[in-house]
């Protein structure tokens, strides 16, 4: 196999566009704010859409985040902010109650949501009953296939009711003062 450098086909949001219906002065807080870590906005109806899929099994379950980066720059520079906009949930996984492997189809699903300010931004997957964390295998997912610095993972464990975010390659922990919802609108 040949790597060719190429252009990415999707781009950032401007910080302009992407901070729609916030107000000024909570704009002016995230873009101060945002200097350490990106805010991650999740409207509430996204989040009801992963609670639903999660729910309806008992082993752990996922499927990928869609959403815009909004940036001052680029996808590498100036990101304030990453807004999910949407869940696509993998019906077609492997399971038990300690591991989760999604089947192709769920990144089929994602591209036909796709547009150039609308991809997959990260994942999310359940851990029922055993705590909000990222295991070692967690981690190298995240390494692997969502190594980009706006990319983020979810890890729900519906049971606790306890979530955790984690940012990047690395996995960095996401604090919760940078999650925030957006109601239903």
């Amino acid at each position: 196999m040949k790597w060719v450098d190429k252009e990415p086909d999707i781009k950032a949001t401007p910080l302009s566009r992407g901070l729609d219906g916030v107000s000024a002065l909570a704009a002016i807080e995230v873009l101060c704010s945002s200097i350490h870590r990106p805010y991650v906005f999740m409207p509430d109806k996204v989040k009801q859409s992963v609670m639903s899929h999660i729910l309806k099994n008992n082993t752990e379950s996922g499927g990928l985040l869609l959403g815009e980066v909004i940036s001052t720059d680029s996808l590498k520079n100036g990101i304030v902010g990453i807004k999910v906009t949407e869940a696509i949930p993998s019906n077609d996984f492997d399971a038990t109650s300690v591991s989760l492997s999604m089947g192709p189809e769920v990144w089929s699903s994602a591209r036909l949501h796709s547009s150039e300010s609308n991809f997959v931004i990260g994942w999310y997957h359940s851990h029922p009953n055993l705590g909000a964390f990222f295991s070692g295998t967690d981690r190298k997912t995240q390494a692997e296939f969502f190594n980009q610095e706006y990319h983020v993972g979810l890890v729900i464990d519906p049971i606790r009711n306890e979530e955790c975010w984690f940012l990047g390659k690395d996995s960095k922990p996401i604090p919760e003062i940078y999650i925030l919802g957006l109601p239903v609108g």
